[in-house]
C-alpha cells in the first residue's frame, strides 16, 4: 500500500559504543540509555520535530525544515557536551546525521532513499559531532551561527556514488588537517615606502600595506607575517634576506607607492629569501579607482610564484571591490593608519574617521567592522559595556549582511558574543569561522585563546596562542598570553621560560619584572617574586599601578591594595572605574562580602567582566566561596580550579 509522500529533513541519532558498553554492565548502559532519552525527546519536542521511532540505542526524526533539525541537533550535542564535562559522569555521546528529501510515510513509519542516506551520513560523524549532506548545507547557507565545514566526498555503504559530506563545526570539534597547519609558505610584507609629492600621504601607503596583509592572509594556502613583527624588524634596516630569516618567511614583498591627484603608481617586488632571486616585479601605473585591482592581483601572482592553488570562492572574494567610494575609501584608510596608536584621543579620532567612511558609503562593510571591532576593544577601558553594545549590535548585523564572507565581521560577532552575551558555543563559532576566511590573522586568534583560556581548554588555547605567536613573532600579546596560559595549566617552568626569553625583550624593565614575579607567585615561589617585584618598583617610584597593587597583597602586604581600593572606590562616584577592578582589590585584601558586592553590581549593572578575571591571583581568597562558585555558574564558567592548586598563596 503506497503512503503520502513529502519534503522532510530526517535526522538520525546514535550513541557512541552503547553495545560494548552493554557487554561491559548491562544495567549501567541501560540507565545511560534511559538518560540520554531523557535529555533528546524534550529537545526535539521544543524544535518540533516528530519521533518517528526508537532504533535501540538512538532516534529516526523528522522535521519539517533542514534548519530546524540543525539547530535541534546542535542543542542536543551542546546539552550533552556540558552534562559529560561532569568528570564523575560517565559520558554519553551521540552521533548525529541529517539528510533532506523525499520520504514516504506507510503506517506511522518514513521510508525512501533519503532515510537510508540520512542513516549513512549518520556514521561519518564524530562522537559528539553533526554530519550533514549537500542538501542542508545549502538550506542553511547563512542561516546558522556555526561554521559548516567540506568532509570531502565519502563512500557510503548502500550508496552507488561518492557522496559530499560536511559537518557543524561545534566548539568541541576536533580540528581538520592540523598537521598542515604550519606547512605552508610565509611572506612577510615590508611597509610599502611613500614617495608621493604630499607626505600627508602617508596614511595611504600605510594603509595599503595593511590591506595587502589582509588580502595575501585570505589566500588560505598562504600565511602572512602579522604587521607588527615586520615593522619592528624593518625599523632596524637590516637586509632584506636577514629580515625574512628572522621571521621564518618564505618571501618578502616590498615596494612603494605614489599618489597624485588621480593617479597611482605601485612599485612591488616578491623576493625569495633563501636564494634572493626576484620572483616577479611589477610597476602598476593606474588610476586611483583601479587600486582594488592590484591588489587582486598581487594576490594571484604572489600565490602563483609560491606555487599555492587558488579556490576559486576566494579567488572570487580578492576582486570584489570593498568600495567604489574613493573618498570613504580614504578616510577607511586613514581610520587604519592612526588605529595602531595607543593613545586614548587617537582612539576616538580612529572612530570617527571609520563612522565617517560609513557616512559616505553606507554599505562599506569593512569599516561597518573595523569601527565594531574597536569599539569592542575599549569596553572595560575607556568605556562601560552598556554604552558599547547597543552601538555594536547594529554594526556587527550590518557588516555581516553585507558582506557574509569578512573574516573582520565574524571576529566582531564573536567578540560581541564572548564579552557582551557570554555565550561560549556562539563566540568560538564566529572566531573559527573568522580563522578559517583568513588564517593569517592573529586577531582573532588571540580572542579566541582569551576564550578558550576563560574555559579552562588550556591546551587548546595553548595552541593557538603558539600559532599566533608564529604569525606575530615579534608581537608582545601572543607570549604574554602563552605566558599567562602555562601558567594557570600549572606548567610554570614553561611559564617562566617564555617570560624569560621571550618577554625580556618585548617588554620595558618594570613591565617584565612584574610579570615574571606574577609567573613566580603562581608556582609558590614567593620570596623570588618579592626580589622581582623590588626590581619592578624602585623605592624611588610613587607610581601606583592595579597590578602592582594587587601583587603586593598576594605576597602578604596588602596595605597598598587597601589604599588604592579606597581611591578608586572614591574616584568612581565621579567618572567609571571597572566594577571588576573594585572587586579584585577587595578579594586581594580578604574583604570577600566587599568583593562579592561588587560582583553583583558588576553583574547587574556593569561590564560583567569577571569571565576575563575569575583566574587571577587577585581572587584566590574567593576560590571555595559559595556565592563566588554560584557566579561562575551563572555565567556557565568551570567552577574547578586547578590553576590554584599548585602552592599559590591563598
Amino acid at each position: 500500500m503506497t503512503g503520502t509522500r513529502r519534503l522532510a529533513a530526517i535526522m538520525f541519532t546514535d550513541m557512541v559504543g552503547f553495545t560494548s558498553a552493554a557487554q561491559r554492565h548491562e544495567a549501567r548502559a541501560l540507565d545511560l540509555l534511559k538518560e540520554q532519552e531523557e535529555i533528546v525527546r524534550p529537545i526535539v519536542k521544543d524544535h518540533r520535530g516528530r519521533e518517528i521511532k526508537s532504533t535501540g540505542d538512538g532516534f529516526l526524526i523528522e522535521f519539517s525544515s533542514g534548519l530546524q533539525a540543525a539547530e535541534c541537533a546542535i542543542e542536543i550535542q551542546a546539552r550533552l557536551h556540558d552534562r559529560n564535562s561532569t568528570p564523575e559522569l560517565a559520558p554519553i555521546r551521540l552521533r548525529i546525521g541529517i539528510h533532506v528529501g523525499e520520504v514516504e510515510e506507510r503506517d506511522a513509519d518514513i521510508f525512501g532513499d533519503a532515510v537510508n542516506l540520512a542513516a549513512r551520513v549518520l556514521s561519518v560523524a564524530e562522537p559528539e559531532g553533526i554530519a550533514i549532506t549537500e542538501q542542508v548545507a545549502h538550506l542553511l547557507k547563512n542561516r546558522l551561527s556555526y561554521p559548516v565545514e567540506s568532509l570531502g566526498a565519502k563512500g557510503l555503504k548502500g550508496v552507488d556514488h561518492p557522496v559530499p559530506v560536511l559537518r557543524i563545526v561545534l566548539p568541541w570539534s576536533s580540528p581538520l588537517q592540523v598537521a598542515e597547519e604550519r606547512t605552508y609558505p610565509r611572506v612577510a610584507i615590508l611597509p610599502l615606502r611613500n614617495i608621493s609629492p604630499d607626505s600627508k600621504d602617508e596614511y595611504f601607503a600605510d594603509g595599503l600595506t595593511e590591506e595587502l596583509i589582509s588580502t595575501l592572509g585570505q589566500v588560505r594556502e598562504l600565511r602572512v607575517i602579522a604587521r607588527s613583527s615586520v615593522a619592528r624588524l624593518h625599523a632596524t634596516g637590516r637586509p632584506l634576506s636577514e629580515i625574512g630569516r628572522e621571521l621564518g618567511a618564505s618571501a618578502v614583498l616590498e615596494g612603494s607607492v605614489r599618489k597624485a591627484g588621480d593617479r597611482l603608481r605601485i612599485s612591488l617586488q616578491l623576493v625569495d629569501v633563501t636564494s634572493q632571486e626576484n620572483l616577479w616585479t611589477q610597476t602598476f601605473d593606474r588610476r586611483l579607482d583601479d587600486v582594488f585591482a592590484v591588489q587582486a592581483e598581487v594576490g594571484e601572482r604572489t600565490a602563483a610564484a609560491l606555487r599555492v592553488r587558488m579556490f576559486g570562492t576566494r579567488q572570487a572574494a580578492l576582486h570584489k571591490p570593498p568600495t567604489t567610494n574613493l573618498a570613504a575609501y580614504g578616510l577607511y584608510l586613514q581610520g587604519i593608519h592612526l588605529s595602531r596608536s595607543h593613545r586614548e584621543e587617537d582612539g576616538t579620532a580612529t572612530m570617527d574617521l571609520f563612522r565617517r567612511a560609513i557616512e559616505m558609503d553606507p554599505e562599506f562593510s569593512a569599516a561597518y567592522s573595523h569601527l565594531a571591532n574597536r569599539l569592542l576593544g575599549s569596553i572595560g577601558e575607556y568605556a562601560p559595556i552598556q554604552q558599547i553594545l547597543p552601538k555594536v549590535r547594529p554594526l556587527v548585523e550590518k557588516a555581516l549582511l553585507l558582506d557574509p564572507e569578512s573574516p573582520e565581521a565574524h571576529t566582531a560577532r564573536g567578540n560581541l558574543a564572548m564579552q557582551g552575551d557570554l555565550d561560549w558555543a556562539i563566540a568560538e563559532a564566529e572566531f573559527r569561522r573568522a580563522l578559517t576566511l583568513n588564517p593569517s590573522d592573529h586577531e582573532p586568534r588571540l580572542w579566541y585563546s582569551i576564550l578558550l583560556r576563560a574555559l579552562q581548554r588550556y591546551s587548546d588555547a595553548e595552541e593557538q596562542t603558539r600559532v599566533s605567536m608564529e604569525l606575530d613573532p615579534l608581537g608582545v600579546s601572543s607570549p604574554a598570553m602563552l605566558t599567562s596560559i602555562l601558567r594557570l595549566a600549572g606548567n610554570f617552568e614553561e611559564a617562566e621560560r617564555v617570560t624569560r626569553s621571550r618577554l625580556r625583550s618585548l617588554l620595558d624593565p618594570a613591565e617584565y619584572h612584574i610579570t615574571l614575579a606574577y609567573t613566580l607567585v603562581y608556582s609558590g615561589q614567593i620570596e623570588e617574586a618579592r626580589k622581582e617585584y623590588e626590581q619592578a618598583f624602585a623605592p624611588d617610584n610613587k607610581g601606583v599601578s592595579f597590578d602592582r597593587v594587587v601583587l603586593l597583597a598576594r605576597l602578604g602586604e596588602p596595605a597598598g591594595a587597601r589604599s588604592l581600593l579606597e581611591g578608586q572606590a572614591k574616584l568612581a562616584e565621579e567618572q567609571y572605574v571597572p566594577l571588576i577592578r573594585l572587586a579584585a582589590l577587595a578579594a586581594a585584601v580578604g574583604d570577600k562580602d566587599r568583593a562579592m558586592a561588587y560582583l553583583e553590581r558588576d553583574w547587574n549593572e556593569g561590564d560583567r567582566g569577571l569571565w576575563f578575571n575569575y583566574q587571577g591571583i587577585a581572587f584566590d581568597p574567593l576560590r571555595s566561596d559559595a556565592r563566588f562558585l554560584r557566579m561562575l555558574e551563572r555565567m556557565r564558567l568551570p567552577t574547578s580550579a586547578p590553576f590554584y592548586r599548585h602552592g599559590r598563596v591563598t
